[in-house]
This record gives structure tokens, sequence and C-alpha cells, in this order.
């Protein structure tokens, strides 16, 4: 253990509950959360894992990307999720987490502007602070991947990361990156349970928060082709409509690039 690893208190009061989290556990150094989620999901783990930690060497985000953070800057960690749902419903998931992210970050950063580029990343005045991704390896396990950018004040960044921004940054003071994950696991939580019963329930106020809604963007697509146009509409199954010179596009996946803001 290290200084930078969460008081036992608090991991304790996560799994005491009432929240999702059954397990906590606590790495100084991994690979990557969510491949330690998935070989313990393989193995049997319940509903409500979580695994969190300092650094990771091989963090994934979306579409293959990596995720980098340097070690103490950042709240990161995957939960284990077994929903009794189709496949449908839990293509919903990564638009839910948002959401929930969203919502917890908020209170901790007045005075900045949050919004969600579709699907789930979560721009702090318009530049990325946090990114989510969620797997699915088999029939009712979700892999719910998180990590926020909460403090990078003085970090040298990569070029990759150059126009990335973390919470103290924008909301100008220290953030609590132990006080994030009790108030992101509440959210969580309580948007999940709504799910399972009402999956659709969070759409409105996930188009309200969603920047990308509205803007002209370009979407790259796992194929490698890319259809850029107007973001029109998020339906109900979360795909996103573009419409542009190749007429009406209905997107499930894609990295967006937000180009000019209406």
């Amino acid at each position: 253990m290290t200084d930078r690893s969460p008081p036992g208190r608090v991991l304790q009061r996560l799994v005491a509950g009432p929240t999702l989290v059954s397990h906590a556990l606590w790495y100084d150094r991994i690979d990557s959360t969510n491949a330690e989620v998935v070989r313990r999901a393989g193995n049997g783990a319940g509903e409500g894992l979580l695994v969190l930690t300092d650094e990771q060497i091989a963090g994934r985000g979306r579409l293959g990307r990596s995720w980098q953070a340097p070690a103490g800057t950042s709240l990161m960690g995957s939960l284990l999720l077994r929903p009794q749902a189709p496949l449908a419903r839990v293509a919903l998931l990564p638009l839910l987490v948002g959401l929930a992210v969203a919502e917890a970050c908020e209170p901790l950063v007045p005075g900045a502007q949050l919004s969600l580029k579709w699907p789930n990343d979560l721009l702090a005045d318009c530049r990325k602070c946090a990114g989510i991704l969620v797997e699915a390896p088999k029939r009712h396990t979700v892999v719910v991947g998180i990590g926020v950018n909460v403090d990078w004040r003085g970090v040298e960044r990569p070029d990759e990361l150059a126009t990335a921004v973390s919470l103290s940054e924008v909301g100008r003071g220290r953030v609590d990156r132990w006080a994030l994950l009790a108030a992101l696991i509440e959210r969580l939580d309580r948007r999940y349970r709504v799910w399972c019963e009402q999956p659709r329930h969070f759409l409105p106020a996930y188009r309200e928060r969603c920047a990308t809604l509205g803007a002209e963007v370009r979407v790259d697509q796992v194929d490698g082709t890319s259809v850029t146009g107007t973001a029109e509409r998020i339906t109900d199954s979360g795909a996103l409509v573009v419409v542009g010179a190749h007429g009406r596009a209905v997107l499930q996946a894609g990295a967006v690039h937000h180009l000019r803001h209406n």
C-alpha cells in the first residue's frame, strides 16, 4: 500500500452499502483494471466486484486505444455487473455510466461546464477529463471501466494528452479522489437500479447533457470509414443519428470528433 491508496474506511463503506459494490480490491499498479475484472469474472466473481488502481501500465480505452494517466493523478477502476438483460438493453449502459460520472463530478467542480460527448466521454469546459470503457465479454457479464482525471496540476503531459484536463484544473482547487469515488458509486448505483426496471428512463437527462447533439461531427468507425455531418439525435437504443451529404446515418459505435457547434 502507498500513501495514495484509499483509506480502509472508504472501501469498507462502499462494501457495507447499500451500494452496488460487494467486494473492493486496490492495486498500487496493474496492467488494466478492466482486464483484472474480466479475469475474475471468468473465475466466477459475482456482481459488484470493484477493482481500483493508482496506475495502469496497459490501460485501454474505447476502439482499442490506450488509456494513460500519471500515477496519483486519477481515479481509475472497473466494476463488474451481472445484468439479466438482453444485449439491446446492455448497449445503453455506456451512455448511462457516462451520465452517472457527470452527475458525480459536477458538485465537486462548481462553475465548470460539464458535458458528454457521445457515447460517454466526459468533457469539462469542452476538454476531455474522463473516459469510460464498457465491455461485455459474455452474456450477463458487463465490465464498467472508468478513468477520471482528478488532479493533473503541474503534470507534464505527452502530446497525445495535451488537450486533456483534470477536475482540479477546471475547478481551480483540489478534488478529493475518494470523495469522488463515493459520489460516483452512489450515482451509478441509483442509475443502474432504475435502468434494470426502466432502461430508457435516463435518456432525457443524458440528451440534455450531450454536447454532441447539434454539433458538426466526424465519426470514425471501426471499419476505418468516417461519417461527417450534423449530429441530429440519439435514438432510444442509444445510437447517434448523423445527417450529412451521405444522407442519414444511424451509428451504434464510433469515435466522435466535434468539428463545430451550432
